[in-house]
């Protein structure tokens, strides 16, 4: 089924030209009617689309959204809503740091992706240390279920130095590097309104479960 129609890239090219409480109280119906209550509908159908492949996903879809109110507390920008939908399905909480699976929906396309993105200094250490330990894992993950022809390379910010004991091998193994190991890929805009978006979303990311695999052992691994 379709759970949006043409109005969602209408609503979010309108909010950006308006992006003031005004505009949103005057249109809060239409963002219930065709944002909130189909992308909740959409990302309860996912969430069960992906724990057939991925059990440890026990995420309620309340849980997994993202709220479309920005906090402005700390930022330049002013604008008090976002302009998009996303979620973070995880085990069971979006905050938690584990390897997951993130969907964003926006006027301009989607946002498929997942990975770690937000970690504290031990996690960064122990996935530092697992790619040490277990390189070959990780590539025999990154080049099975078509997920480099689909996403490429785990992407992240770098450290420039890095300190012991995985300096010595920086210069061959480059991703000892980075901090974040995430995954992301856009698509177009006209595959929102499709009555095939589960099925198109679970067939991306499906082909990120054994990276994440690899991803969430590091992080659980305590010496």
């Amino acid at each position: 089924m379709a759970y949006f129609s043409s109005d969602f890239v209408k609503f979010f090219e309108e909010l950006e030209k308006n992006n003031h409480k005004e505009w949103f109280d005057e249109n809060r119906k239409r963002y219930e009617k065709e944002i909130k209550n189909p992308f909740k509908a959409f990302v309860s159908e996912l969430i069960l689309a992906i724990q057939k492949f991925d059990p440890e996903i026990m995420i309620k879809p309340k849980d997994a959204i993202f709220r479309i109110n920005r906090d402005i507390r700390f930022s330049k920008n002013k604008q008090p809503y976002k302009n998009n939908v996303a979620a973070y399905i995880s085990r069971i909480s979006k905050k938690e740091q584990f390897a997951g699976y993130y969907v964003h929906l926006d006027a301009e396309g989607i946002w498929l992706g997942g990975g770690l993105y937000d970690l504290s200094t031990e996690n960064i250490y122990k996935v530092r240390q697992e790619i040490l330990y277990n390189e070959k894992d990780l590539d025999e993950a990154l080049n099975s279920n078509g997920f480099k022809k689909e996403f490429g390379e785990l992407q992240g910010n770098k450290n420039k130095i890095l300190k012991p004991p995985f300096k010595e091998f920086g210069e061959e193994i480059p991703i000892l590097y980075q901090k974040q190991f995430y995954f992301m890929k856009r698509y177009p805009a006209s595959k929102i309104t499709s009555d095939k978006l589960v099925e198109f979303c679970v067939e991306k990311l499906e082909k990120a479960y054994p990276v994440n695999k690899f991803l969430r052992l590091a992080v659980e691994n305590v010496e």
